[in-house]
């Protein structure tokens, strides 16, 4: 858990289909103020003149903004903006991905390093991921938002190394959800979001780190976002001590075939 971190080299970009590079290029429009929070988007027929497409592509470029908070669309009235900057929160109870995402929100990260990070077997096995896949690893400590006291986790972040360039606005902005960041730039929303819950014992130097005895009992969580297509852009590997987290999950149930 050096403090030493340095800006690893960007890795080559990712596929982007025609709307989601559309969905970016109105994203950096309506943070830029070219449409205005309140105001009107274009509509269908001239946004597809505007830039070269078709109508079905902005059709789902239009969704994909919907679905991230930008806009909302109503009959007889147009394309909405509603936000320049939308915030989606995690809570500890949770039925959808939205649910568990307003946890992040009560949690404030610290960057403390940032590392390239090609998986072996090992670190493959222990996140349930790629072996060979290449992540920008950005590692710290989680506090309570608006709070001095202890702190509440130590997590470490990989992002996949297509997005390297976030790294700045990722520290400057330590309260914003990273997916949100990635869902933003990318253009598309995940569509699934996996967690993995583990009890786990505390090592000497991160008990240090999170003012607890060593081998005291922790929970590790490690999250998956994963975006339509399979692909997993954001690994989440998160170790709270026992005292300062729980998790519920709520199963309902249901009505088998006859």
């Amino acid at each position: 858990m050096s403090a030493k971190s340095r800006t690893p080299p960007v890795n080559p970009s990712l596929p982007v289909t025609r709307y989601a590079e559309l969905a970016q290029t109105l994203i950096k429009a309506i943070g830029a103020g070219r449409y205005a929070v309140g105001g009107l988007l274009p509509t269908e027929p001239e946004l597809a003149e505007l830039h070269g497409v078709s109508r079905h592509t902005v059709r789902a470029s239009l969704k994909m903004l919907q679905d991230l908070g930008y806009i909302s669309r109503k009959k007889s009235v147009g394309t909405i903006v509603e936000s320049a900057n939308p915030r989606t929160a995690f809570t500890q109870s949770f039925e959808t991905p939205e649910d568990l995402m307003r946890v992040a929100a009560t949690e404030v990260r610290s960057i403390e390093t940032v590392t390239p990070v090609k998986l072996d077997r090992t670190l493959a096995r222990s996140l349930e991921a790629p072996p060979g896949s290449h992540w920008i690893r950005l590692s710290g400590l989680r506090v309570e938002a608006g709070k001095r006291g202890a702190p509440l986790a130590w997590a470490d972040i990989y992002i996949d190394a297509a997005f390297a360039h976030l790294i700045d606005e990722i520290r400057s902005r330590p309260g914003e959800l990273v997916s949100a960041m990635i869902e933003r730039e990318s253009g598309q929303p995940f569509d699934e979001i996996r967690q993995i819950v583990r009890g786990v014992l505390i090592d000497a130097a991160l008990a240090k780190r999170l003012k607890v005895e060593p081998a005291s009992a922790g929970l590790r969580l490690v999250r998956h976002y994963r975006r339509q297509d399979g692909r997993i852009l954001e690994i989440s590997d998160t170790r709270y001590p026992a005292d300062r987290v729980s998790v519920s999950f709520q199963l309902k149930r249901g009505r088998l075939p006859a």
